[in-house]
């Protein structure tokens, strides 16, 4: 694994030793724009506007701003805004937005927090994994978002936006070090190559030369990254015509985070062949030092530390992904049109130790193929003073084949194999208009209308065996356990939805020297997830259900204010959510893995704060607090358990984050950078059942910065330390009595780097 990296392309490591990348060759404080807040663009509507403009509940977090809060993964991008968790388990990101998301680890199923880049849709969560490079604004758009996005906006979409070929030469980059001996570089060049042409090349290369676990079973480290990543760019522009094209591909050779499992049973009990819950898994406080607590087989891991593993088999990535999207846009004169063709392509190809248990129990090894092509036209008005309006077709064809193979005994036992293959057919026709009906008020209503057709064939199979090579898979197949040809209508699913969004949008004139601006909004708006099934390691028949789709309306009412000479800005939100058919993990008697079900109806209420503040030249401070009370009103159960009442997984009460960056001339020609931000969630359920063994307590996570550059911030150097005090928390629970332990992912811990930078 280590050699496929240092055997790079050339092109790679030239674009890395002359340049590397934008952002953060130094932090940039918010641009004084009058003695204010500069004005930050977004295009959330599909057309250029200020977010304050912008008549819905959404965060926007610059490239400069990841620079500051030292944000360099997309598990990272959540820690700077309020109301959104992402589950990171299995090499997948899932974003979860006011207490929608997803806790499936089955990769055939889609996330109802849709994730674009460039406005190009990634079906997958494992889609994300090389994205975050050459990064100039993430938008997070919080409700559905179907009028405007895509699909499967029932949560939201976080949209991701690339810095773009420049009209003028300019290249950049870091490289920074870290107590992990990470080398990490990014890079870039842009320029015109002609009158009409301009191009980028940007990348990201990752070696991290120590893991955050050590396996005292194998003696090696565990944890660590190992990947790179290419985009490039070439746009021409002509009198009213403008085309982008733009490629990416990456490889990811990561060893990912090991599973630290405690038991959950007696010792007594597992001897004697009845095996009784111990107390401490019942209380929550289980760790796998507790020799009083075991595994079904009688093991324990040994160690309270969870950066201490004991798997036979490293949690290992094998993974590659590339891409190409055309952009083509015309002045009608009257208004313009826009296509964006894309195709992507990803192979997630990863192994996993999934009891982390020194012996060969359960290893699972993971295949997962998405071929993806989408079509986007659209015309949308120019930006009119009456009447805006966006009106477009969406399309997307993917092709979905799953491999996945959990072993038991080393293959010497029966396993369950889920060789299946997914496609899927998606139509839609949206329209979406703002009308300004009075000088100060403003209507907005759109529509959509959604098809989706999808067809899955094979199965899950009882086999024992494991073949050599890349291709895990059983060498012998003792007989089906599933089959897609007699589930539901043959393993078909034909779902319709038209979701529709209307609100109202205020903008008082206010004679006042301390309210600059003002804006008022309220919305009503549905979304729409579609069907799908639970087909991974579906055993017996009766397990491969069909999955009906979610659908939510949600209601919101905020402001959006600018004071004191546009030097405070102040955003705030109230909203209700009603949920159904929602998908939930659980366990179930009828499968020896969890199944995921169509049963929740869920309500939500919640309460948003953001803030800005340039208290003088220089010092910035931001802050932002969510308030979140989200529970299950259906009357299902699993495992025996009654879920009523339950709050969904990654919907903590309070979530709160706070800033202070601060940037001072020290001499003529060089100046001083300082930021300090911290992140807290308090107390979260990470399972539906909410037991005290899936609930993660409150934490903080604090990032700080010190770094000194030239005042044009052409270079930068920079030391800056991650998770400064040392908090353990959780970011993915499986919690599996029936297997006998729980399986628990930790977050990094404290990190120390170092970063040169620089930019021309």
């Amino acid at each position: 694994m280590t050699n496929s990296i240092k055997r790079t392309p050339l092109l790679v490591r030239g674009l890395l030793a002359t340049s590397c990348m934008v952002a953060m060759a130094g932090p940039v404080m918010a641009q004084e724009e009058n003695g204010g807040l500069s004005e930050i663009v977004v295009t959330a509507q599909k057309r250029s506007q200020s977010a304050q403009d912008v008549g819905i509940t959404m965060s926007v977090v610059t490239g400069d701003a990841l620079v500051r809060q030292n944000v360099q993964e997309v598990a990272e991008v959540a820690r700077a805004i309020p109301n959104v968790q992402i589950n990171y388990g299995l090499g997948q990101n899932a974003f979860n937005i006011r207490g929608i998301g997803v806790n499936e680890f089955a990769s055939n199923l889609d996330s109802p927090v849709a994730m674009h880049v460039d406005e190009v849709y990634l079906s997958k969560n494992f889609m994300s994994n090389l994205l975050l490079f050459d990064v100039d604004r993430v938008e997070a758009l919080k409700g559905p978002q179907g009028t405007l996005f895509g699909r499967n906006t029932t949560g939201g979409s976080m949209n991701f936006y690339t810095r773009k070929p420049t009209d003028t030469l300019s290249v950049g980059g870091t490289v920074n070090y870290d107590s992990y001996e990470t080398i990490r570089g990014e890079g870039y060049l842009s320029g015109p190559l002609s009158d009409t042409v301009s191009a980028r090349v940007s990348g990201m290369y990752v070696d991290q030369g120590q893991g955050f676990y050590k396996n005292v079973t194998t003696g090696r480290d565990e944890g660590y990254e190992k990947k790179f990543a290419l985009r490039g760019q070439i746009q021409w522009k002509g009198a009213d015509t403008s085309l982008l094209v733009s490629a990416t591909y990456g490889k990811d050779h990561s060893n990912l985070p090991p599973y630290y499992t405690p038991g959950v049973f007696t010792p007594e009990s597992v001897a004697a062949g009845a095996p009784v819950f111990c107390s401490a898994y019942l209380n929550g406080t289980v760790t796998g030092g507790n020799a009083g607590c075991v595994r079904g087989d009688g093991h324990y891991p040994g160690s309270s530390n969870p950066y201490i593993s004991h798997g036979n088999l490293t949690h290992q990535a094998h993974s590659k992904g590339y891409g190409v999207t055309a952009r083509l846009e015309h002045d009608l004169g009257w208004a313009t049109l826009t296509s964006i063709s894309s195709y992507q392509y990803y192979l997630r190809d990863s192994a996993e130790d999934s009891d982390g248990d020194p012996g060969a129990s359960i290893e699972t090894y993971y295949r997962n193929k998405i071929g993806q092509f989408t079509q986007e036209v659209r015309i949308a008005s120019k930006n009119n003073d009456i009447w805006n309006y966006v009106v477009g077709a969406f399309y997307e064809h993917d092709k979905f084949k799953n491999n996945d193979y959990l072993t038991i005994a080393g293959g010497a036992a029966p396993g369950l194999y889920s060789p299946f293959g997914q496609k899927l057919d998606a139509v839609a026709l949206f329209f979406h208009n703002e009308i300004k009906v009075a000088p100060t008020v403003s209507l907005i209503a759109g529509v959509r209308y959604s098809s989706e057709k999808l067809h899955l064939t094979g199965g899950t199979y009882a086999g024992t065996g494991v073949s050599s090579g890349e291709d895990q898979h059983p060498t012998t197949i003792i007989g089906p356990l599933s089959l897609a040809s007699l589930a539901e209508n043959g393993g078909r699913r034909h779902d319709e939805n038209v979701s529709f969004k209307m609100g109202v949008q205020w903008k008082p004139q206010i004679d006042s020297d301390f309210v600059d601006n003002l804006m008022i909004y309220g919305n009503v708006s549905t979304g729409f997830r579609s069907g799908a099934f639970n087909a991974e390691y579906a055993s017996p028949q009766s397990a491969l259900t069909s999955l009906k789709p979610e659908t939510l309306t949600a209601y919101e009412a905020g402001f959006k204010t600018e004071l004191g000479g546009r030097r405070v800005q102040l955003n705030g939100a109230v909203f209700r959510y009603d949920f159904r058919d929602g998908f939930i993990n659980v366990d179930s008697a009828a499968s020896p893995v969890p199944i995921t079900i169509n049963a929740a109806n869920i309500k939500t209420y919640g309460v948003e704060l953001d803030t800005r503040i340039l208290v003088t030249t220089g010092l910035e401070l931001t802050g932002s607090a969510g308030w979140l009370d989200s529970s299950i009103r259906s009357d299902i159960s699993a495992g025996g358990q009654s879920l009523k009442g339950n709050r969904p997984v990654n919907s903590p009460k309070w979530t709160a984050s706070g800033g202070v960056f601060y940037t001072h001339p020290i001499t003529d020609g060089l100046k001083l950078d300082l930021s300090l931000n911290a992140n807290y969630r308090s107390s979260q359920y990470m399972e539906a059942v909410n037991a005290p063994s899936n609930l993660e307590p409150g934490y903080w996570v604090v990032d700080g910065r010190v770094g000194i550059a030239e005042i044009d911030s052409r270079w930068t150097i920079s030391a800056w330390v991650k998770n400064l005090t040392k908090s353990q928390y959780r970011i993915y629970v499986n919690d599996l009595p029936a297997f006998g332990w729980v399986l628990n992912v930790y977050g990094p811990p404290r990190v120390f780097g170092a970063t040169v930078g620089f930019k021309m």
